[in-house]
């Protein structure tokens, strides 16, 4: 049963301009993500899906959690062999269990100049 869905899309280009400030990319993303980023083929493209995930999973939450000032950092957007992942770090994986998730998936595109990510919290 899905308990809660979230969609977001941000504009590749718009990324590209914060990634020219080297504290966006630690305000933002884990050491991880900016490891898997690094390691991409077009780096900005992995930034700016990452990103989105990152929104989309942040209105998951909001269903379950204040989300209100959220660190990013809280949530992880990895990758499995190719597949990206959700990882939460305890405390919201904690309040996630509590409401019944057992589950949160992720899918990932970009196309042209934006990048969107859907994600789905399953009971």
């Amino acid at each position: 049963m899905i308990l809660s869905i979230g969609i977001d899309t941000v504009t590749i280009s718009n990324v590209e301009r914060f990634l020219r400030h080297s504290e966006y990319a630690d305000e933002i993303f884990t050491e991880k993500e900016q490891k898997l980023a690094e390691e991409y083929g077009d780096v900005v493209d992995a930034y700016a899906s990452s990103f989105a995930a990152k929104q989309a999973v942040k209105k998951v939450l909001d269903h379950f959690m204040d989300v209100d000032g959220l660190d990013l950092r809280r949530v992880e957007i990895l990758k499995n062999k190719g597949i990206p992942y959700v990882k939460p770090d305890k405390e919201i994986q904690k309040v996630l269990d509590e409401k019944g998730v057992k589950n949160i998936m992720v899918t990932i595109t970009s196309e042209g100049d934006n990048a969107t990510a859907f994600v789905i919290a399953q009971q």
